[in-house]
């Protein structure tokens, strides 16, 4: 195996995400290479993802290095060879392809949905047939062996025979597939070809209903995230040239007028416009945007003409990720999932008990064949929860939360603890500058903020956006640095002519072997005050500095309350700013707990301890400095997530705005959701028990039986689709 086929598409510290060409879904294999790697020291976390052809690993840096890992996982690859792809991938183009485009991935589902109502009708029309010559005609089918009706459920169950052949070869022998084929087998061999007929009817129902649900989910997220024109200009030589979306690269500087959506993730480079960028934002309102500014793909320009520099295009856009990876997450089964697997083999279990034991009981083929229907098509119990979660994630995705998987859905609705960052969180975006001080009789201000502005102007922290953002409204244009090194959670340092500029807090100060000493005692009071401090100095002299007053979010408190009353035992502050400035806001809050001045890291390291000490953790930051700490809790919340790479790789749940209150609908939603499998539960079970006690007693005929998992499948499924609109109450009640 070459090591080319493996890269590492995302890396912070303690976790990679590599891309492994040779796990595409290779559902078999991807499994084998978890459980190996799993054990292997220093890997704290595993996840191999067959269906993106992702490994992600977290780990101890201490421990292992990254090469080690590469070297790891190129051995699993050869210990574990490949294999043939597992039947039970749901799409036709997944089995067919590596790689292919969304779009024919669309038309290939839309293809796939649409033979399988083909197959339905004529199966529909057949039963048809049979019905009316025997209520008409008085001259029923013949179901005989070699009658037509049953060549008909033989040529019909074909899709089902293919199916129990895959589960027996992977050794699924007790899953719902075999069972099924037995039971048909067995009705054409008793004379029964039209109750097994109507068994492999209701099972291709099942299957095309359950497929339409999350297809239809699939549909609702792609229509809030939908992309671009199939048209667009880009301007070459003075000229605008039209061409297809499909055609632009990185560096074409594209042309966007009133009315037309942005197909590109990128910068503008001239002009000025009135966007809306609801899809990205959350926020109604549209917003101006003018030079050096960044947009996104599927925004629309609402008035005005912008040229864009082309940075992302086609998959590679924010929203074509986020749309992917919400595609994917119909893939990630949450542990309720997994229970109803579970509940249907043991249903399978009893229904062959059930089956023996009327045979025996009654010596009645018939009344055992009957009982033998009625538990043989445990679909509805399958189809319980996997319904639902994706009638859910569809929810979140309208209402701009994406969730990666039904497991996180699950979890977050049961987490007893939450962690908060301050910064970008529970703080505004980008605070506001209170007050510049100059230490040197000949600086000024705005030497001091220009010096600030030289070093953080490619820093996307929210305390350098205060910056720039101030120096942008006293007309300061700093200059440009030659070289710039970011220290996470501490500060900055640029190069520029010959010239060594340092901003950053005071341990950055500290390290740097600079002096701040004799602006303690004014300090001290601006952080009891709740500042935060940046510190500004040149060629190791303090020069300045820069007090940041930090502004709520709006329903901070409300929701943290809500959180309270809703069953969370541990609200816990932990942040790199300043201990007096996370003890004020940690006490005007409420919090039980707060931890100041922490590396990412040292963020990382709390939750373990959390989670160590038996607690299930919820992670909410902004997706930047909190990669880490998103990538090790239990459900990683991203906040304001547009853009971010960082935060879509690392978080498990992104929020595309900022707006706290989406945290209480995440939570309302995983409750609400679980709630609705508890009802599908007992609905499929009591519907399954009930005909099955009938079956044994005479009461209930083959035909019968069969009527009886239509009612309660399309039950289920009228029960799931509830959670399509489903919409909470804001907070209101706890």
């Amino acid at each position: 195996m070459k090591k080319s086929r493996i890269t590492i598409r995302h890396a912070i510290s303690g976790r990679l995400r590599f891309n492994v060409n040779e796990i595409l879904h290779a559902y078999e294999r991807a499994v084998s290479l978890e459980k190996w790697l799993a054990q292997k020291n220093g890997i704290t976390k595993i996840e191999v993802r067959a269906h993106s052809g992702s490994v992600i690993v977290c780990y101890k840096h201490k421990e292992i290095k990254p090469e080690q890992l590469r070297e790891l996982l190129i051995q699993a690859l050869e210990i574990h060879p490949k294999q043939a792809r597992s039947s039970r991938m749901p799409s036709v183009c997944a089995m067919s392809c590596v790689k292919c485009d969304p779009s024919e991935k669309t038309k290939r589902k839309k293809q796939s949905l649409f033979d399988s109502l083909l197959g339905i009708i004529a199966l529909t029309l057949f039963v048809g047939y049979v019905i009316i010559r025997r209520v008409i005609s008085k001259s029923p089918a013949a179901q005989g062996i070699f009658s037509l009706t049953s060549l008909v459920s033989l040529i019909a169950s074909i899709p089902l025979f293919r199916h129990a052949i895959a589960d027996l070869r992977h050794g699924r022998h007790k899953s719902l597939f075999p069972f099924l084929a037995c039971s048909i087998l067995l009705g054409i061999a008793m004379g029964e070809a039209m109750t097994a007929l109507e068994v492999i009817w209701i099972l291709r129902v099942g299957m095309l209903l359950e497929d339409y649900v999350a297809e239809q989910s699939r549909k609702a997220i792609r229509e809030i995230l939908q992309i671009a024109e199939k048209d667009t200009y880009i301007f070459v030589n003075g000229i605008e040239v039209r061409i297809c979306a499909d055609e632009l690269n990185p560096g074409d500087t594209v042309v966007i007028h009133t009315g037309e959506k942005i197909p590109v993730d990128g910068t503008i480079v001239r002009g000025q416009a009135i966007i809306d960028e609801s899809h990205i934002t959350g926020r109604a309102e549209a917003e101006t945007r003018g030079e050096n500014d960044i947009v996104f793909a599927g925004t629309i320009v609402q008035k005005g003409v912008i040229f864009i520099h082309a940075e992302k295009v086609g998959d590679d856009t924010y929203l074509c990720r986020i749309l992917q990876l919400v595609e994917d997450s119909l893939e990630n089964r949450a542990p309720v999932e997994q229970q109803a697997d579970i509940l249907a083999e043991r249903l399978f279990k009893i229904g062959i008990s059930a089956t023996v034991g009327t045979l025996l009981i009654t010596l009645n083929p018939f009344r055992a064949f009957t009982v033998m229907l009625v538990m043989a098509c445990p679909c509805a119990t399958v189809l319980a929860a996997s319904t639902a979660i994706s009638a859910a994630i569809a929810n979140a995705a309208k209402n701009h939360i994406l969730i990666k998987g039904g497991l996180y859905l699950e979890m977050v609705g049961k987490a007893d603890s939450f962690c908060f960052d301050k910064t970008g969180t529970l703080t505004i975006d980008v605070p506001q500058i209170s007050e510049i001080i100059s230490f040197l009789a000949d600086k000024t201000e705005n030497d001091v903020l220009e010096l600030a502005a030289i070093a953080e102007i490619h820093n996307e922290h929210p305390l350098a956006k205060a910056v720039m953002k101030e120096a942008e409204i006293r007309g300061i244009l700093p200059r440009s640095h030659v070289t710039c090194e970011f220290v996470l959670g501490l500060g900055v340092t640029a190069q520029v002519n010959g010239n060594k500029i340092m901003v950053g807090n005071s341990r950055f100060m500290n390290q740097g072997g600079i002096d701040i000493s004799f602006f303690a005692e004014e300090a001290e009071k601006r952080v009891a005050m709740g500042q935060t401090l940046i510190y500004v100095a040149e060629n190791q002299t303090l020069h300045g500095l820069i007090a940041v007053g930090n502004t709520l979010r709006p329903h901070a408190l409300s929701v943290l309350e809500y959180l309270r009353k809703d069953g969370v035992k541990n609200l816990h502050l932990i942040t790199g700013d300043t201990e007096p400035v996370a003890k004020h806001l940690a006490e005007s809050l409420g919090f039980d707990d707060y931890k100041a001045e922490l590396l990412p890291e040292d963020k990382a390291y709390h939750l373990e301890m959390l989670e160590s000490s038996g607690c299930r953790v919820v992670m909410v930051g902004d997706g930047v400095n909190d990669a880490l700490a998103l990538s090790r809790a239990s459900v990683g919340i991203a906040m304001g997530a547009g853009g971010a790479d960082v935060a879509i790789e690392a978080a498990d749940i992104a929020l595309t705005d900022s707006d706290l209150k989406r945290l209480l609908t995440l939570r309302q939603l995983s409750r609400q959701t679980l709630r609705v499998i508890d009802q599908n539960y007992w609905l499929a079970t009591s519907t399954n028990i009930f005909g099955m006690v009938f079956g044994a007693m005479g009461l209930l005929s083959p035909l019968m039986g069969g009527m009886l998992h239509i009612v309660h499948t399309l039950g289920i499924l009228a029960n799931s689709s509830r959670l399509l609109t489903w919409k909470g109450d804001n907070g209101k009640t706890a």
